[in-house]
């Protein structure tokens, strides 16, 4: 697969198959992934590899703590407001998938259920947690998202599904009392990882891209305002 298809090909795997993807698989693709660039080859990250009994674990607890309601401390701020436009792409994203999933804007409890899928990594037998000492700057958040893409990649061209999850990280102490990741770390993202159910019509939904002329603008010479 070329690097090109790889790109295209990725998506959010919403729907995994049980079985566990091999160590060494795994091992395979961390190895080539950590060839990402970092500021001056720092290499400012950590990655801790989740298994199913572990994951289980700690799902079972995060679960208990959203249904509680109880408060939320990720060790990264959360986006709150969006600019006008990014807050219309990500409703109609969310729009989209609701749709292909059947569930009605009205359909409270069946949302509801969605988002605790969303907890329980999809049904994901494995998941891969960044994270990154604490006293490092913003900047190192930016490489470590440059090694989740190899990641997400690199999984792709092995026929895997990943997920970016931004709700994995909610309760850290959770993810801390079941993975022993330390407090000096500051845990940037978790995400999913396993064989896609293809079965599953949630897998069907891809996400859209605005065209290049909205996000891009040329300069040689005279400049010409952003829209």
């Amino acid at each position: 697969m070329e690097l090109k298809e790889s790109i295209e090909l990725r998506k959010s795997t919403r729907a995994y198959r049980r079985e566990p993807v091999p160590r060494e698989v795994l091992r395979e693709i961390l190895q080539i992934a950590l060839r990402a660039p970092s500021w001056g080859n720092t290499q400012p990250w950590k990655m801790t590899v989740v298994g199913e009994t572990a994951l289980q674990a700690m799902i079972g607890e995060a679960v208990k703590r959203i249904l509680a309601g109880e408060g939320l401390r990720p060790d990264v701020e959360m986006p709150g407001i969006w600019p006008k436009e990014l807050d219309r792409r990500y409703k109609e994203n969310g729009r989209r998938l609701f749709e292909v999933l059947g569930i009605e804007r009205g359909d409270q409890e069946r949302r509801n259920a969605h988002r605790l899928n969303m907890f329980r990594f999809f049904g994901a037998p494995q998941a891969i947690y960044l994270h990154q000492d604490r006293s490092l700057s913003a900047y190192s958040i930016f490489d470590a998202g440059l090694l989740a893409q190899n990641i997400a990649l690199l999984a792709e061209e092995k026929g895997l599904g990943t997920c970016f999850l931004a709700v994995s990280v909610l309760f850290p102490e959770v993810i801390r009392k079941h993975t022993g990741i330390p407090d000096a770390d500051r845990i940037v993202i978790g995400m999913a990882v396993g064989y896609p159910d293809e079965e599953s019509p949630i897998n069907r939904f891809r996400s859209e891209r605005v065209p290049i002329e909205n996000v891009v603008r040329w300069v040689d010479g005279e400049i010409s305002p952003w829209s």
